[in-house]
């Protein structure tokens, strides 16, 4: 019995010892290290180049965060829009300091031009702050003056200034004219839109239906957008009531 409560007596005086340097390395080295660190003032970086900011951080032991970019004209590319902490802040050492970096002007998304004629491509491309580059003239179907393409597809990122090339129609063939839609119209309206292209109404074939008005045209030959000489007829499908 005595030898163990000697035991006893002997490790609790060992603990105890154990306990007190413990106590005495966290209050003589852990504490002031944690409690008297250096804190700084925080500079102020905005309107900063990102490598001014990233170098002053690193010589003040601080922990620089570079985040962006974000896009705003105001303020030049690569420079710094906006700090968190803010400026006048005390910080420790070791610190993350997170500085937000512009991009400069915002991307402009390249608008579709196709269709468009270029008078208005042109009005719309200056808008933008892009530049009007080389205008390809080429011979198409589509009207004259009317952009069938274009050297970015619709959507694509540009910066601000980038050049913009076309390519524009110059018209059809001499002599041909492009078929108008006259599908879902009534016979006299169609024939008036075909005369009004200088077209005629050429055979019309009656077909039974109990779902279209009679008289109402389902379909023609040739088809839309076909080009035809001048003065070429066009046949057509035509509803009729079911006997």
């Amino acid at each position: 019995m005595k030898t163990i409560f000697k035991k006893l007596l002997i490790y609790s005086t060992i603990f105890l010892f154990i306990a007190i340097g413990l106590f005495y390395i966290v209050d003589l080295v852990v504490m002031p290290s944690v409690v008297e660190s250096v804190e700084h003032e925080l500079p102020n970086f905005e309107g900063k180049s990102k490598e001014e900011a990233v170098s002053m951080l690193q010589s003040l032991n601080l922990n620089p965060v570079v985040e962006g970019p974000r896009y705003d004209e105001r303020v030049p590319k690569d420079h710094v829009i906006f700090q968190n902490p803010r400026p006048g802040t005390m910080v420790k050492e070791n610190r993350r300091i997170y500085i937000y970096v512009s991009g400069g002007d915002p991307l402009i998304s390249m608008p579709d031009l196709n269709g468009k004629t270029i008078r208005d491509a042109r009005v719309t491309v200056n808008r933008l702050g892009l530049i009007m580059g080389e205008v390809e003239q080429i011979r198409s179907e589509y009207p004259r003056d009317l952009i069938i393409g274009q050297k970015y597809d619709p959507g694509t990122r540009l910066a601000k200034g980038d050049t913009v090339s076309l390519q524009v129609s110059v018209g059809p063939q001499v002599g041909k004219i492009r078929v108008p839609n006259i599908i879902g119209q009534v016979v006299a309206t169609g024939e008036r839109k075909l005369r009004e292209n200088s077209l005629r109404l050429g055979k019309i074939t009656y077909i039974a239906s109990r779902s279209l008005l009679p008289n109402t045209i389902i379909e023609q030959y040739p088809s839309p957008d076909e080009l035809v000489p001048y003065g070429d007829s066009v046949d057509v499908f035509v509803a009729k009531n079911v006997q």
